[in-house]
């Protein structure tokens, strides 16, 4: 008997995910957070008060880039169709349970009070009050607006701004109070429920629902939702959490709704948990701020929210430059989340409207179009116009690119260069190699003082701070914009903004950047000068939101130095490139533009009035630092570097490990095709950090590498930066290597911006 409990106990055990954090380990994170983080009082007065503790992270599984919709919490395999209603219903408590609060079930419209009704030329609009909950002390006041006649007509709940176009097509218009900023009784009414005011919203929109099932004017088969922004939001989970409703139009909605959360935040240069949280904490459930940085191990994502809307419609709309979105980012959510719509026979439920502008380009004729197609109203077919339409297996078939594993030995850690001579053997292998991963780089031809078209030689020269109209232009200035906003979610703000200047610089392949540097500089002042490369910035580029600390560009500026600042291949103003790269160029990569550009950049400078040649450096973030990396061992001009979160070393970035392995530069997204040939043969991939490192010898690198980084292993970025110490000591330069591990996770705060600009001028 007692060996059979054992066996039993040890069975339970091996079930079950280990629960490796510690009681203490994870009060340690909390205090960490209130150390670290902005503060935010509501949330540390809900925390004192709960004694909530950050969950058991270790215990959590992880998923760097997205959850799979089509396996279970505990790892089985999802059967379509036939599990999905268990899945569904898996992922709907696990959004409760960690997004938006506990949901209480939906109680029975008591009573409809009409408060007015009004006749417009071909429409009636009728007011009511609607009365629920305990004691009918909830209420909504809703506010319905029809075309004349008996119908019955589709509906749109939220469509108040769309009014004129929506009675003009023959559909009703109804709106509640659903901002999601202020705070309601429904807590007092519901003490066991913890939902927050985006699920209070959305659980109201139930009762809205039942309300026009009352209505025989209604064509209840055709009910829409739509929201834009912080009611985008809303209004996807009130589409998850209401099957009656047959489709939704999410307009720009961020993160926390058709926007993922993992592939946002610090880490994408936008809104993330941290910022939405602390900006904006009553829309959420207080414990999603534990997940600040450690998104990988959040049960949920935008791409299981939308899921939870399959296989009813459900439109995605955004700007190509919107500031709180990321067109990369909304492209994965559809592509995971089409999988479940076409398992459950419905792939063209699923929409994407990208729009050209900032955060609140909106096209509402566009969206009636699909709802349209929806409800069986057009023949017509939509069509989804995918930005980033990057597709591994069809990129080695259409280029005809492969690789002989056997012409690549697997490497094992070498002993370190005995000689300058035998050093010199290792860094022309690695460049070698190094080049071959970059890809063929095509002909370009240097038109350097002949100006390009579209730039006269003559008149005003537009800048990212002096704007000059430009009626070529059709693309958003996003620096431009940016800089006028004087904003401190940008980090471009007074008084540090109005102590930089500008100037537009011209690259020698039609690129621009923009030079910025201390107002009042003479003409012929020498500066040193860094070339800035950001991180995974989609809709703003070289810029970024939602990070009030002051933006590296004029952080840099007012620690003297000249900047140039220019969108990266893929990104921002050059966002479109990235869609056609690889049928131009098929045996090219991302990263080899980015390096060229990057080159291309320093020839601009080496020949600018205000330039020190000899005094150009390297300052990149994420994918950014990546670039300043591998621009630095393939070009001596480049002084020194700062990499940010730039790499984990590649030989070991397996895919058990927790940032998902070679995958995310090859599979996921298209940075390093070649990469992916060597997934489950990393070992033999021909060069690794550790080896660029030594290229660069003895030239100041300074690698910046946070203890919480999801895209990389900091235990083996060390390993690589120690081994590449022997390099530095052969040049004589063991200084000149540096190593910042900040008890972080990956995002770019004050305190590691400054000490880096601190180190770069001391180097």
């Amino acid at each position: 008997m007692k060996t059979l409990a054992v066996a039993g106990i040890l069975l339970a055990l091996a079930a079950r995910p280990l629960d490796a954090m510690s009681t203490d380990r994870r009060r340690a994170h909390l205090e960490w957070m209130q150390k670290n983080l902005p503060e935010v009082p509501t949330w540390n007065e809900w925390a004192a008060k709960t004694h909530a503790l950050p969950p058991d992270f270790d215990a959590l599984p992880s998923a760097n880039f997205l959850p799979d919709p089509f396996k279970f919490q505990d790892g089985r395999a999802v059967r379509m169709p036939g599990d999905w209603t268990a899945r569904r219903a898996e992922i709907r408590r696990l959004f409760e349970q960690y997004d938006i609060g506990t949901i209480p079930p939906k109680p029975k419209l008591d009573r409809i009070v009409p408060v007015s009704e009004t006749k417009g030329d071909g429409y009636v609009t009728r007011v009511v009050r609607l009365e629920y909950g305990p004691d009918d002390k909830a209420t909504s006041e809703v506010t319905l607006t029809l075309p004349l006649g008996n119908g019955p007509f589709p509906v749109v709940i939220g469509g108040g701004g769309w009014l004129s176009s929506l009675l003009r097509r023959g559909y009703g218009a109804c709106e509640y109070p659903s901002s999601v900023d202020q705070t309601t009784n429904l807590p007092e009414l519901y003490p066991t429920s913890d939902f927050a005011t985006m699920g209070q919203r959305a659980w109201t929109a139930q009762l809205v629902v039942d309300y026009l099932y009352t209505l025989p004017e209604i064509d209840k088969a055709h009910i829409a939702i739509t929201g834009y922004s912080r009611g985008g939001k809303m209004a996807t989970i009130a589409a998850a959490l209401d099957e009656r409703i047959a489709a939704v139009v999410a307009g720009s909605t961020g993160v926390g709704g058709v926007l993922p959360w993992r592939l946002s935040g610090e880490r994408g240069m936008g809104e993330g948990i941290e910022s939405t949280t602390r900006m904006f904490p009553l829309w959420f459930a207080p414990q999603l701020r534990f997940f600040s940085g450690r998104e990988d191990r959040l049960p949920v994502d935008a791409n299981l929210l939308v899921a939870l809307v399959a296989p009813r419609g459900c439109l995605m709309e955004y700007g190509l430059n919107d500031e709180v979105s990321n067109v990369w980012g909304d492209e994965q959510t559809y592509h995971s989340a089409l999988k479940v719509y076409e398992a459950l026979g419905r792939p063209d439920g699923l929409g994407v409207l990208r729009v050209p502008g900032f955060h609140g380009a909106n096209d509402v004729e566009q969206c009636i179009d699909w709802l349209d197609t929806q409800f069986g109203r057009t023949a017509r077919k939509w069509h989804n116009d995918i930005l980033f339409p990057w597709d591994f297996a069809a990129w080695k078939e259409n280029s005809g690119e492969s690789v002989d594993l056997a012409k690549f030995p697997a490497h094992q850690v070498a002993a370190a260069p005995a000689s300058v001579a035998e050093l010199d053997q290792q860094n022309a292998a690695t460049l070698k190699a190094v080049t071959w991963l970059l890809g063929a780089t095509p002909p370009s031809y240097s038109a350097a003082g002949r100006g390009f078209r579209g730039f006269p030689g003559r008149g005003p020269s537009p800048t990212s701070m002096k704007p000059v109209a430009n009626p070529g232009q059709l693309g958003p200035d996003v620096p431009a914009w940016v800089i006028a906003r004087n904003s401190i979610e940008f980090g471009w703000n007074d008084p540090d903004r109005s102590a930089a200047d500008t100037r537009r610089i011209r690259f020698s392949n039609g690129l621009t950047g923009d030079l910025y540097f201390p107002a009042g500089t003479p003409a012929n002042a020498k500066l040193p000068t860094v070339v800035w490369l950001h991180g995974y910035s989609y809709p703003l580029g070289y810029m970024w939101v939602y990070r009030r600390d002051l933006h590296p560009v004029l952080a840099l500026v007012k620690a003297g130095y000249a900047v140039l600042a220019y969108d990266q291949c893929g990104f921002g103003s050059r966002a479109s490139e990235i869609g056609p790269f690889y049928e131009r160029t098929p045996h090219y990569s991302q990263l080899g533009r980015m390096v060229e550009d990057a080159r291309a950049a320093i020839d601009a400078l080496e020949k600018d009035a205000n330039v020190d040649p000899q005094r150009i450096s390297l300052f990149g973030y994420t994918i950014g630092g990546a670039v300043a990396l591998h621009t630095a061992a393939l070009d001596s001009r480049v002084k020194s570097v700062v990499s940010i979160s730039g790499f984990t070393p590649m030989r070991t970035d397996t895919a058990d490990k927790p940032d998902g392995g070679l995958a995310r530069l090859s599979l996921q997204r298209p940075v390093a095709p070649r990469l992916g040939f060597f997934i489950g043969h990393e070992a033999q991939v021909p060069y690794d950090y550790d080896d660029l490192l030594a290229a660069i010898a003895p030239r100041p690198v300074l690698v910046v590498q946070p203890s919480m980084d999801r895209d990389a292993t900091p235990a083996d970025v060390h390993a690589a930066v120690d081994r590449a110490r022997a390099a530095y000591a052969l040049r004589d330069a063991a200084t000149k290597l540096g190593l910042d591990e900040p008890d972080d996770y990956q995002r770019l705060p004050a305190a590691t911006q400054n000490r880096a600009i601190d180190w770069l001028r001391a180097n």
